[in-house]
């Protein structure tokens, strides 16, 4: 036997009643509904939302649900040429779920997330190659192992451990795998909660089972968008993760300096890729509450996922960037000028002025560099070139021994500044100071 699970009974069931009208029609339904009624399954190639969805009919011409969206790539090559196929009734939760049986049917599925790529290949795949969190990697341990228990008996204690284990990790994102893995974890946790165990066990076991659809109904209400509400603490906790010396942003900027390409026609490609997408709900990145629905309705992996995140999170942070030209930095490479008798050995006069033209070419130097804030009578933020000094300083553009009061009376004479301050101070933004340091070290 072969348990299958069937959604949306009160939308359909309850059509044209209203909320609670249509959860007691459910409800009634159930009451009525006979294990062993016979069913058929259709795919529905043309949904708008799904093109995998497989509806369930009942008495031939009444549609009252479709087969729960993280089974349909299982079920579907049991359907025949005409996408067709039958089902019986297994029972139900008494509120809203249906469960069904296909004859035929492997009992078991190997769950596995490895299938064909459903987005086209990303621009800059190189540059926008993200990690995953590390509460993302926890989870994929104890839910690839959870899945591999069979609920027997003999490994209840061993499912009940991993399952409170997993119980918090179990709603991380949106990604499909991560909806997959639950559904498959609950339906061992039912099918769990049937076995002849010790009392103990049995009501440890339910509400373990009870938990956890908690989890899974949270993520399938449309009331208050719970995907948004995913995508987007993703989102931030990715961005802060991107500020990082090593991290996405830094990897832009130094592709942009070392490419020679412009921010401008980078991110073009990065829009194009989003206009490519095979669903018009994600051709604008904006638009984060069509974006997370359809992720899902894609069943994108968390690779693909994260290229998405890394594009949004790229495209924000530089289409202003890209929209204020290039300025004439001409002032700032004269000011550098003056410390190129403290160079050290291996650096020429010519190496460290392509090194600064490199420098000025990341986005995020452009963006700030003619900021001059409460600096009197300059044309540029001479602080943020005295941090960007103290960075090749640190990484030996200059002679062992060079002291921050010889960088700063060279730059500023022994008149008082606050170059004389920020020439000794730690560059704060670290996605900058990640980008100067891999291209001091391609220069070198």
């Amino acid at each position: 036997m072969a348990e299958f699970e069937v959604t949306g009974l009160t939308y359909h069931i309850g059509a044209g009643l209203s909320k609670e009208d249509a959860k007691v029609a459910v409800r009634k339904f159930f009451k009525g509904l006979k294990v062993g009624t016979p069913l058929i399954l259709q795919a529905e190639p043309s949904n708008l939302h799904d093109e995998n969805a497989i509806a369930v009919y009942m008495n031939y011409t009444r549609h009252i649900g479709y087969v729960k969206g993280t089974s349909c790539l299982e079920v579907k090559p049991l359907l025949d040429e005409n996408g067709q196929c039958d089902a019986v009734v297994l029972g139900n939760d008494g509120s809203k779920t249906m469960f069904i049986d296909i004859p035929n049917a492997p009992e078991t599925v190997t769950v596995s997330c490895k299938r064909e790529r459903v987005l086209p290949q990303v621009p800059l795949g190189e540059v926008l190659k993200m990690d995953f969190t590390e509460e993302e990697k926890k989870l994929q341990v104890v839910a690839t192992r959870l899945l591999k228990l069979k609920p027997t008996a003999e490994d209840v204690a061993a499912l009940m451990e991993l399952t409170r284990l997993y119980l918090p990790l179990s709603a991380l994102s949106i990604c499909y795998d991560d909806c997959l893995w639950r559904y498959h974890i609950l339906k061992n946790l039912r099918a769990a909660c049937r076995l002849k165990v010790a009392p103990e066990q049995k009501h440890q076991l339910e509400e373990l089972n009870e938990q956890l659809r908690a989890i899974e109904a949270d993520q399938t209400r449309t009331s208050d968008r719970p995907k948004l509400k995913l995508m987007e603490a993703q989102l931030e906790k990715l961005r802060e993760l991107s500020e990082a010396e090593d991290g996405l942003f830094a990897n832009f900027e130094f592709h942009i300096a070392s490419s020679g390409n412009s921010v401008k026609d980078e991110l073009a490609k990065l829009e194009g890729w989003f206009k490519a997408m095979p669903h018009l709900k994600m051709r604008n990145y904006q638009q984060h509450d069509a974006l997370s629905e359809c992720l899902g309705y894609q069943r994108v992996s968390r690779k693909e996922l994260y290229e998405v995140y890394a594009a949004i999170l790229i495209l924000e942070r530089y289409t202003r960037v890209s929209d204020t030209g290039t300025p004439d930095f001409a002032d700032i490479k004269e000011y550098v000028c003056r410390v190129k008798g403290l160079l050290a050995a291996d650096w020429s006069e010519e190496k460290y002025n392509d090194l600064w033209d490199c420098v000025l070419s990341l986005p995020a130097v452009k963006a700030k560099a003619k900021q001059t804030g409460k600096q009197q009578n300059t044309t540029f933020n001479r602080n943020l070139i005295a941090h960007i000094l103290h960075v090749m300083l640190n990484k030996g553009v200059f002679a062992v021994g060079t002291s921050n009061q010889a960088m700063a009376e060279a730059l500023e004479g022994k008149k008082e500044h606050s170059v004389r301050t920020a020439i000794g101070e730690t560059m704060q933004d670290k996605a900058m100071k990640g980008s100067i340091e891999k291209l001091i070290a391609e220069k070198k």
